[in-house]
């Protein structure tokens, strides 16, 4: 996660345009990301991104040259702003130090703030405070035996030197402090908000005394005490030690409460800057594809709560590791998609803008890459970003192909402003389950639902009593064991109302704090019981549709060979769950599991049928997503070709017939489209089963990125 070595800024167009009225447009259709910060090149690719100043760390300067620095920062920054820019700053929550060797392992006393600390504290009162009682070395995360992890940094194929990275734990006072003053600092210069990278609690830690009377306190506001006492068989929370491993009582309630740190963490660090510039932002690194995935277990970068209201203001995602996960057709012919992680991104940030970072495809990792391979793999990172509201961030100097698709991006900006992934069919995901040590299926569905061509959206479990859920037709439960009985009351009414729940094994058989419900509320809803066959059950004016589930000793586990760490983070937990990366973007999910969850979308196209936004032609390299602005005047529908491999080969997708479900009381008055980055151009369409509230229509072409705009109006009576 903190292979970024360098400060990097992102640029987009603002909503305002005067300094006096300044205020950073959060809106996805305006945010085109690169590498480069030389004024013709961002012209030439129609970029919104460049690279600025922020302040230098307090270690690493005097106060005499901190001071200059941060004038030549707000200069620096006041350009971009007159050009149009806004400028984030990339900012490490990291300790870092020097080690003897690159192979000896760090002490404590190597941490370089420990110097700040000694001798240069005073000179930087007025951002961090007085001098704290205890120095730098008590500030760290630390395991259990009182033992720190670390991270060292190494180019690509090259072996890692005597520098090292810990962190701060995010409950101790002074650290927090310390990058109080940090975050203050990067707000004076102008920027318009911080990438904070290392978004987690290092697996294995932290067990200081902060985190030990942190949890105490999380308890005693986050679980009931009766939950408590049946579960563990504990009611006092002053005398509960923090869980070491999976199966220690309180060992979910310690995942979540990691998850919670960092998240305040994120939120004060807003507050704070927020008093300096109003309209700063925030961004954690919560490294999607990494691992497990987005899935918050061990590393606490739960975005649910990141995402949320008064938190990160934009999501920074290291999503692949890697070739192993770039969207593609690999060798085998298998496509290799990213797109689950994503839609669960967008879910869980309700729209707010997503960066996706991916490793660079350049030497050692692929030696010799040509033009025609950058050009094409650049192509399809950012149409699967694009496509599923998201955008990415190239490593390395703009090739030709990923011009072309930004000049196409920016030709239809104003078609692409206040659009937000939507669809009729919603997947239900949860990171709950994964911390209670359950199973549950959203990502892997995702994967199917994309391969059988049928476009749908995630919506996460706990914005079910919330959400309008009366925007969608079908909600699919893809298997989760905890629902608390108002997620589960929340189902039942978008049925009554005349939705359909399709539900996928004993779900909400327990409740948010893992323990059985004495009535599960759909149990009840299906008669009482769940089912041992599948069935259908009417509902007021919808219904519940309940399909078994049997649970094998296997557990859909996939088998994977380790060898040594599968990434920076740690392990992909392959040993816990089937629902992981190596499945769902690389398609190697269990073949029990798989049939399971083919037999579930294919009960979604024959429940909605012409309600359904689909595929009618095969098309297995194919993906399709759909938006809809705000207002309900305009839909866009984007269909992504993954058949691009690493040598830059493509091969167009052609005749696609697509059926598209439009929004209800609305029919279409126009469509254009453009299938190979060139001008768009008019389709013809035809009604499916009046009444039905769909269209059909015929894409002639899609080279890797396709984009058809659907213009919309009231349905007459």
């Amino acid at each position: 996660m903190a292979a970024i070595r360098y400060i990097f800024l992102l640029s987009v167009a603002l909503s305002a345009s005067s300094p006096q009225s300044w205020k950073p447009s959060t809106e996805w259709g305006r945010w085109r990301l690169g590498q480069k910060a030389d004024p013709e090149f961002l012209k030439k690719n129609n970029l919104t991104v460049t690279f600025g100043s922020g302040a230098p760390n307090f270690e690493s300067v005097t106060r005499k040259e901190f001071d200059a620095a941060m004038e030549k920062a707000k200069a620096a920054n006041r350009s971009y702003h007159e050009k149009g820019y806004i400028v984030l700053r990339y900012l490490s929550t990291s300790l870092a130090g020097t080690s003897d060797t690159g192979e000896s392992i760090p002490a404590k006393a190597q941490i370089r703030m420990l110097r700040f600390y000694n001798e240069s504290w005073r000179d930087f009162e007025d951002y961090v405070g007085p001098k704290p009682p205890e120095d730098p070395t008590t500030w760290i995360t630390v395991r259990p035996d009182g033992t720190f992890p670390y991270y060292r940094y190494a180019p690509y194929g090259q072996k890692t030197g005597k520098g090292f990275e810990t962190w701060g734990c995010p409950n101790n006072p002074h650290y927090v402090r310390l990058m109080e003053g940090q975050i203050r600092a990067q707000a004076e210069t102008g920027i318009d908000g911080s990438y904070i990278d290392w978004t987690q609690i290092a697996g294995g830690t932290c067990y200081c005394r902060y985190c030990a009377r942190s949890f105490t306190g999380w308890l005693e506001k986050n679980l009931p005490r009766d939950a408590a006492k049946a579960r563990y068989g504990i009611s006092e929370f002053a005398n509960v030690s923090l869980p070491q491993k999976r199966g220690d009582p309180f060992w979910m309630e310690y995942i979540e409460f990691r998850c919670d740190s960092v998240a305040g963490f994120h939120k004060r660090l807003r507050e704070v800057a927020r008093n300096y510039n109003p309209h700063f932002m925030i961004s954690g690194n919560v490294f999607g594809g990494f691992g497990y995935g987005p899935i918050a277990y061990d590393a606490a970068g739960n975005m649910e709560l990141l995402g949320g209201d008064g938190h990160d203001d934009f999501i920074y995602s290291e999503i692949q590791e890697f070739l192993d996960s770039a969207p593609r057709k690999d060798d085998a012919g298998t496509k290799v998609t990213n797109s689950p992680a994503l839609k669960f991104l967008a879910a869980v940030t309700h729209g707010k803008p997503v960066v996706v970072y991916a490793t660079e495809i350049t030497p050692p990792i692929f030696p010799n890459p040509t033009e025609k391979c950058l050009s094409a793999m650049a192509q399809i990172n950012i149409a699967e970003a694009a496509a599923n509201h998201s955008i990415f961030r190239e490593k390395r100097e703009t090739p030709p192909g990923a011009t072309e698709m930004y000049r196409f991006l920016a030709a239809n900006e104003n078609k692409l402003l206040g659009q937000q992934l939507h669809s009729n069919v919603v997947i239900v995901a949860s990171l709950r389950q994964y911390m209670a040590d359950e199973l549950s299926f959203a990502f892997s569905a995702s994967r199917v639902f994309a391969d059988k061509g049928i476009a749908h959206v995630m919506i996460p479990d706990s914005d079910l009593p919330s959400s309008p859920l009366r925007v969608y037709d079908l909600i699919v439960v893809p298997y989760l064991p905890l629902l608390s009985a108002a997620q589960q009351n929340a189902l039942v009414g978008f049925a009554k109302a005349g939705g359909t729940v399709l539900v996928l094994g004993k779900s909400g058989f327990k409740n948010e704090y893992n323990l059985p419900h004495e009535r599960p509320v759909l149990a009840s809803a299906l008669g009482g019981s769940y089912p041992q066959s599948q069935v259908t059950q009417k509902t007021g004016a919808g219904r519940i549709v309940f399909i078994p589930l049997a649970i094998p000793q296997n557990r859909f586990l996939i088998p994977m060979k380790s060898q040594g760490e599968y990434t920076t983070f740690g392990p992909t937990m392959a040993d816990l769950f089937a629902d992981i990366p190596e499945g769902y973007t690389r398609n190697r999910i269990d073949p029990a599991l798989r049939q399971i969850l083919d037999k579930l979308a294919d009960t979604v196209t024959a429940i909605l049928d012409k309600r359904t936004t689909r595929l009618l032609s095969q098309e297995p390299y194919i993906e399709l997503t759909t938006m809809l602005d705000k207002a309900g005047n305009r839909m866009l529908l984007h269909a992504v070709n993954y058949n691009v491999t690493v040598n830059g080969d493509i091969t167009p997708a052609r005749g696609l017939k697509i059926q598209l479900a439009l929004p209800r009381g609305k029919t279409v008055r126009s469509i254009q489209y453009g299938g190979t980055l060139g001008e768009m151009h008019p389709v013809k369409w035809e009604g499916r089963a009046t009444g039905q509230g769909s269209v059909v229509f015929d894409l002639d072409q899609v080279n890797i990125y396709g984009l058809a705009v659907i213009e919309l109006d009231e349905a007459t009576p």
